[in-house]
């Protein structure tokens, strides 16, 4: 299961595309998540929205997992996150990683139930301890927002090894206030290097700031623009 996840993560659009066309369902789960973040191809929540339940009508759990939250969220469709919670629900009880994370998510938000804090914690650290790279990136902001830096950097540190690069571009900015510039850019490359804007976006700023690499810093700041990130795209504007 994990060097399959490792082989999906490392495929390229066009590569997964075509798995989904030949029938893989993680392939189009796979898809569908990049299209759903923006992650080296041009968001599209819309076709997103198709391919999760594209997944989910081949019984991949991931797919139904990311297929309800995208119900929930509105993302590419109606939001409807009263429908989509018991969905979640009944896949988490399955044992869906995914599915407690997605849960987790709701609860801290207040959809579709009453917000619950500590339910949503409960779920999320679980997932995390199971290996969702998505929880643990969700439960890292709430520890730094409680003061416990040092568990916000564990919970970071996982997620972005287990493949989440908004949580590599989380410590990117943690280090870049911190003035630990060497380590901000290295993770800002990594987020960048996954296709996550503001990956790009930090890395040329610091770049740029400090005067290494002004060329390679325009670079990254018009990708990281591309991406969406509107404040690379406020620094492109501001290039002489």
């Amino acid at each position: 299961m994990i060097v399959a996840f490792v082989i999906l993560a490392a495929a390229g659009a066009l590569d997964l595309e075509r798995a989904c066309g030949a029938g893989k369902a993680a392939a189009c789960d796979e898809l569908g998540s990049r299209l759903e973040e923006g992650l080296g191809v041009r968001r599209d929540e819309t076709r997103a929205a198709q391919l999760f339940r594209k997944a989910c009508k081949e019984k991949n759990p991931d797919g139904c997992a990311d297929d309800a939250r995208a119900r929930a969220l509105g993302e590419g469709q109606p939001a409807d996150p009263r429908a989509a919670l018991p969905r979640l629900e009944k896949l988490c009880k399955q044992g869906g990683v995914r599915a407690c994370a997605h849960l987790g998510d709701l609860f801290l938000r207040g959809l579709g139930a009453p917000q619950d804090a500590t339910r949503a914690e409960g779920l999320l650290a679980k997932a995390c301890d199971k290996g969702s790279a998505r929880a643990c990136s969700k439960l890292a902001p709430l520890a730094f927002q409680n003061g416990e830096l040092d568990r916000a950097d564990r919970l970071a540190s996982r997620a972005c090894d287990l493949g989440d690069p908004s949580a590599c571009s989380f410590l990117g900015d943690t280090y870049a206030r911190s003035n630990d510039m060497v380590r901000a850019i290295l993770f800002f490359k990594r987020a960048c290097d996954a296709g996550f804007a503001h990956g790009c976006a930090g890395q040329g700023y610091l770049l740029l700031e400090s005067g290494a690499d002004p060329e390679k810093a325009r670079r990254l700041l018009r990708t990281g623009c591309a991406g969406g990130d509107e404040k690379a795209c406020e620094a492109v504007r501001g290039l002489k």
